[in-house]
């Protein structure tokens, strides 16, 4: 009996070591499995930094005649991460001195900064003082080149705090000077890898996204980091930034009372943002602002309307409930307004940069032979542009354009103080680039260039919306046309700050001084399946024209249908639309029936106004089939084609491509017509329309693809249209005079 206890005993301790041990293994295999909560591939380092004092200046010096640019990196720092998420104020007062000790120059550089979150990581995470880790704002910065910097030899730097929240401001300064290399392709080789993948990840977004030119500036000019005069033990004393590379330089300079997304109006300055459904709109601006907000509609069915926001406070109100569209905002006094998004998105209007032109500094470009190039400038009326395009330096060809656009109302410049200024209208010229020529050297002696470039075959994308699309909605990302270009002599446009940034806004579409008139082309031969279908009248708001044709109709109850006459010059026909089949059919007024409209649930007759109604016809294409139609009938080319697209099962989305067989010119055009295109065409499933075809009592309608027709086409021949599902479409042209004689189906709009 004994031994049987000894031995249950060993047995029950075994199994209890034996479960012991896996739990153990089972819970080291757990944690070593388990991944950082907070991962990074950046390379983390740490820098010296100094602080910035109020009562006395830190001293850098530097060698006037190495030295090619100064810069200034500073963070705000803060006790704790701010509760808000608003752009903390300062400033940097700095002086440059000779060798004298004489004050050459004075200035102040604004900065606005957002606390750094540890959810980004191309950020400063943290500043280490006395063990202590301290919240950091991101990085600023601020550039002195070589004009500037010809007789000084110290630099001064003081702090002007402009937010009670700042625990203070650390800086780091450094010199650019120029390295003495004879091969920078070799130099770059033999530095070390570590410092290499430092260097990509500080310029771009990648190795394959690295330029020569990049790497050549790399390697050719250093940055010296300058030690401040008149500290004691100063490698020990400093504190420890420590930050994530690439590191995130804002070079933005704004003063105290203009924030970063904050939209300038003024009696000469306007703006704008687009606005969609369902969304709305939160206006916060000074309490003394004057404001004139107006909707448009993008399509001009209806006219603009001024609006009442629903006022919040003395300086906030809000937008709601409104329709797509476009909504303009202008003072008669200079005030600053902030846009946000359902209350907490600012809306960020677009950016685009201009190379500065004068008579001492014109612009290169490297172009592909064989492209197509559109030139854009700003520049003041009557001046001129030079363009020359060369073969391997060879002079092949000039071309010189004058400048004709007035001050634009929406566009801005943006100064180095960052004060917005007006300037002149964008004004574009298309070339197609030779087969010889590789290089265009642009001059003038005040204008603002800039250059995108497009392969003729490039893939163009764009989503079509009823009414319009969200473009920060991913769903409706597309392909761009064309591609800004970098000049070949762009670091000294950057090191002579002849680089200018202008805010765009969109302009609210403007009346045509001429009606378009629409003819739908007649497809008979070419498609074997057609129909009729019954769509709503659109009119423009400023077409005062009324419908009253014979293929347009209005609807008409029952009990007044046999008391009209034949009060027309063509014969009064009624559609029935009832229950059973056939859904839709159409009778002549006279011999309709009365037994005919037993199961009626709508009728619609062509006489009488308001009509609301029009007959069109329709084309079966079928899916993936070309359909090749001619652009031009009786010899009139149109200004465009419009393809009007209904489907009798609603598709999630509808993919159209257009091919276009035209030449075109090869000399400049302030046009340019897009050969090939894709479309996607998203549905509104609210858009139903009436049928005639007997195995489809309805449509569903998607957005009109409208494909111009410019004058830098000579000779437009056909159209291939091929789409993804199988559909019905209507054809039309536009033209600027109606045709004399047209068939029904032929006299439509869009």
């Amino acid at each position: 009996m004994y031994w049987i206890k000894q031995i249950l005993r060993f047995a029950i301790f075994t199994a209890l070591l034996l479960l012991f041990v896996w739990l153990a293994v089972t819970l080291f295999v757990w944690i070593k499995s388990a991944e950082p909560s907070n991962t990074s591939n950046l390379f983390n380092i740490r820098s010296n930094v100094h602080w910035l004092k109020t009562d006395s200046a830190l001293k850098f010096s530097f060698s006037a005649s190495r030295t090619m640019s100064v810069r200034v990196l500073s963070n705000g720092i803060f006790e704790s991460q701010p509760l808000d998420d608003q752009p903390v104020n300062y400033a940097i007062e700095y002086q440059l001195v000779d060798t004298k000790g004489t004050v050459i120059y004075r200035g102040t550089y604004h900065h606005a900064a957002k606390a750094a979150s540890n959810d980004f990581q191309q950020q400063v995470k943290q500043i280490i003082e006395n063990r202590e880790a301290l919240a950091v704002a991101s990085g600023q910065s601020f550039y002195l080149n070589r004009e500037e910097l010809q007789q000084a030899t110290t630099i001064t730097l003081k702090l002007i705090p402009e937010n009670a929240q700042l625990k203070g401001v650390v800086v780091r300064v450094h010199a650019q000077t120029s390295n003495s290399i004879t091969d920078p392709a070799k130099a770059w080789l033999k530095r070390p890898t570590e410092w290499r993948e430092r260097m990509t990840n500080y310029h771009t977004i990648g190795e394959n996204a690295l330029t020569n030119e990049e790497k050549y500036n790399s390697v050719m000019l250093d940055w010296q980091k300058l030690a401040p005069q008149g500290v004691p033990n100063i490698d020990f004393r400093a504190d420890l930034l420590y930050e994530s590379l690439p590191y995130n330089v804002l070079n933005h300079d704004f003063s105290t009372q203009l924030d970063l997304d904050s939209l300038f109006i003024s009696e000469q300055l306007s703006a704008s943002f687009r606005v969609y459904e369902n969304t709305e709109y939160l206006l916060s601006y000074t309490e003394k602002a004057n404001l004139t907000l107006v909707w448009h509609d993008l399509r001009q069915l209806d006219a603009p309307k001024l609006l009442t926001p629903e006022m919040l406070s003395n300086t906030q109100s809000k937008l709601n409930n409104l329709p797509a569209g476009l909504v303009t905002i202008s003072a008669n006094a200079p005030t600053s307004i902030r846009v946000f998004k359902n209350g907490v998105d600012p809306i960020v209007p677009l950016h685009s940069y201009y190379y500065m032109l004068n008579a001492q500094t014109p612009v290169y470009y490297q172009v592909s032979p064989k492209s197509d190039i559109a030139l854009e400038w700003r520049a003041p009326i009557g001046s001129t542009l030079s363009v020359r395009l060369y073969s391997n330096n060879e002079r092949i060809k000039d071309y010189v354009f004058t400048a004709t656009a007035e001050q634009a109302l929406y566009d801005r410049l943006i100064t180095e103080t960052t004060e917005r200024q007006t300037l002149p209208t964008a004004e574009k010229r298309y070339l197609a680039i030779p087969d010889n020529v590789n290089q265009i050297k642009i001059e003038a002696e005040d204008a603002m260039v800039k250059l995108q470039a497009r392969s003729p075959t490039f893939n163009y994308l764009s989503h079509r919306c009823d009414p319009v699309c969200d473009p920060e909605n991913p769903m409706y990302q597309g392909i761009d046309a064309w591609f800004s270009q970098k000049a070949d002599n762009h670091y000294l446009f950057h090191t002579q700050k002849q680089i200018a940034s202008v805010r765009l806004f969109e302009a609210p579409p403007e009346v045509p001084e001429l009606l378009p008139q629409y003819r739908s082309k007649d497809l008979d031969q070419l498609l074997a399946v057609s129909d009729i279908a019954l769509v709503p009248i659109e009119q423009a708001y400023f077409d005062n024209s009324v419908p009253q044709m014979e293929f347009e109709y209005r609807q008409v109850a029952k009990s007044a249908l046999f008391k009209l006459g034949e009060a027309t010059s063509y014969p009064s026909s009624v559609i029935v639309k009832q229950k059973r089949k056939p859904t839709l059919f159409e009778v002549p007024l006279n011999s309709l029936q009365i037994e005919e409209l037993a199961n009626t649930q709508a009728l619609f007759i062509n006489q009488g106004i308001p009509r609301t109604v029009r007959k069109i016809r329709l084309y079966k294409v079928a899916k993936a089939t070309p359909l090749t139609v001619a652009v031009s009938d009786n010899n009139l080319q149109p200004n465009a084609l419009v393809v009007k697209v209904f489907s009798a099962d609603p598709q999630d989305e509808i993919t159209v491509a257009t091919a276009l067989n035209s030449t075109k010119v090869i000399t400049p055009s302030d046009e340019y017509t897009i050969l090939a295109k894709h479309f996607v065409l998203h549905p509104n499933k609210a858009q139903a329309r009436m049928f005639f075809n007997p195995n489809h009592a309805e449509l569903y309608e998607y957005p009109s693809i409208t494909l111009p027709l410019f004058q830098d086409l000579t000779s437009p021949k056909t159209m291939t249209l091929r789409f993804s599902h199988d559909v019905w479409i209507s054809v039309l042209e536009e033209h600027e005079q109606p045709d004399a004689t047209l068939n029904w189906w032929q006299d439509e709009t869009p």
